[in-house]
This record gives C-alpha cells, sequence and structure tokens, in this order.
C-alpha cells in the first residue's frame, strides 16, 4: 500500500477522453533487498524503498504510453496546456513552451487561480489539428509561495516528494478534465523583462514557433522528418507569441492581452 499511496499522490485526479487500449499489471513485492517490481509477471526492476519503487512504476507505465501513443501518430512535447476563455467567451487552447526553469509550471500555478483551465504543466501529445495535454499533478519547486502568494493557504494540505510540492488541482476545486483540441497559440518563454511588471507578449513567427516546439520535443519512435511533419500540422493554425518572464501576474495580463 505504500507503493499506491505513493503513486497516487504523484497523480492527479484527471479524466480523459482517450479509449483503454492496453492493460498493464504492475506488482511491487517487499522482499529483504527492497521492493521488486513486476510488469505482466516479469521482473522490472529493484527499488530500495516504497518511493523508489512507485516512481520505476510511474515511468514505467508512462513511458509504454507514450510509445503506443508514438505509433499512432502522436508527438509528445514538453509544455504546459491551458484553455482560456476569450473576451468574447470562446475558448482556445494554449501551449506554453520554454526550456526547464523558465517558469511554465509556475505561470500554469498563476492561471490556475486566476480561473484557467489548466490541462497539465509537463507533456502535450499533438497530431494532425489536435492536442491532448498528459495529466500530471502541478510540481512546484521551494520558494514558489514567495511569487505566488495563492499558495500560502494550501500549501499545508499538500504531499512532498523530496523537494517538490505536489499540487493537485482538485484539490483547489479545479479537478482536470482533459479534452482534444486544436492549439489556437503556442507561447515561447524567452527572455527577461527589464522590470518585473513590464512583461511582454509580442508575435513570434512560425518557424521560431518551430524550432521552439522541436527544442522541446521528445522523439521515441519518430524520425527528426516525421516530427517536423507532426508537430507543422498541428500548428497550422496556431498564432505565436514570445512572452518575457517577469511577475506571474503580470505574465498572465500580457499573455490574455495578447489573445484577446
Amino acid at each position: 500500500m505504500r507503493v499506491v499511496d505513493h503513486l497516487a499522490s504523484l497523480l492527479p485526479d484527471a479524466h480523459h477522453p482517450v479509449p483503454v487500449l492496453r492493460e498493464l499489471h504492475y506488482a511491487a513485492t517487499e522482499t529483504s533487498a527492497g521492493f521488486v517490481i513486476t510488469e505482466e509477471g516479469d521482473a522490472l526492476a529493484t527499488g530500495a524503498t516504497a518511493e523508489e519503487a512507485a516512481d520505476v512504476v510511474h515511468v514505467r507505465a508512462h513511458r509504454r504510453a507514450f510509445e503506443l501513443a508514438s505509433l499512432s501518430g502522436w508527438a509528445r512535447v514538453h509544455a504546459a496546456t491551458v484553455d482560456l476563455a476569450t473576451i468574447e467567451g470562446r475558448r482556445v487552447r494554449v501551449l506554453v513552451v520554454g526550456p526547464s526553469g523558465a517558469g511554465k509550471t509556475t505561470l500554469a500555478t498563476r492561471l490556475l487561480f486566476d480561473g484557467a483551465d489548466v490541462q497539465g504543466d509537463e507533456s502535450v501529445l499533438v497530431r494532425r489539428g489536435e492536442s491532448l495535454a498528459v495529466p500530471r499533478a502541478l510540481h512546484l519547486k521551494p520558494g514558489a509561495a514567495s511569487v505566488l502568494p495563492e499558495l500560502d493557504e494550501v500549501l499545508p494540505r499538500l504531499p512532498v516528494v523530496g523537494e517538490v510540492t505536489v499540487l493537485d488541482p482538485a484539490r483547489v476545486d479545479r479537478p482536470v478534465t482533459l479534452r482534444i483540441e486544436p492549439v489556437g497559440h503556442v507561447v515561447v518563454l524567452a527572455g527577461v523583462a527589464d522590470t518585473p511588471d513590464h512583461v511582454t507578449c509580442t508575435p513570434l513567427d512560425g518557424g521560431a514557433v518551430l524550432e521552439a516546439l522541436l527544442t522541446d520535443a521528445f522523439p521515441l519512435t519518430e524520425t527528426k522528418a516525421r516530427m517536423v511533419s507532426v508537430l507543422s500540422g498541428a500548428m497550422v493554425s496556431a498564432h505565436g507569441h514570445r512572452l518575457t518572464s517577469g511577475r506571474p501576474d503580470a505574465m498572465v495580463e500580457a499573455l490574455r492581452g495578447a489573445i484577446g
């Protein structure tokens, strides 16, 4: 049960529209040497602790799922996925990309507290004009509350894995219901604002957007040529933006102003 409890802390309460293609069965048996993990009855690995065993199952199951998705024509990109309401009341899908540490999770968390529908902050699958976020609880690094004061109330109730605090949107009454949607906007986090309050969100051409997506893609079975084809097809009607980093609420204001 300790392995299951640790897995539960990593996974959000999310529902998705994709039918089950395959069931995988894992088991973690505690021995004097640690936890022996099996997949479909075959030995997979040994973890010294329940946390390590849960991590093995978590990583392995996701990799298998991503492989199946790749073979079905999906490409995986490292990006936050947020559905925003426009001033006309329409819903548009926004992918936020950028290198690790650029602020994707901070921006997604601020948007979550701002009422946006945050679908995920880590990975998204794209193909033929469609996109589907990979659900993951938001991983908040130490010091997140210093720029996101809204966290003060909920942080004491959240599980901590290593140095990362894990925020399931359901814990702030925002359970995730995943949807397959076309990509409306791609926001590339690049550069730091001159001052934290003067954040800019400026247009970015398709070539620069594609380059950023390729940099943050996770190819499995795809060749580079196929990745370019899949990502180009998924972004055919998307608008590109370059968003500088600054105070999270200023970033949200600049982003909403650019999207309308």
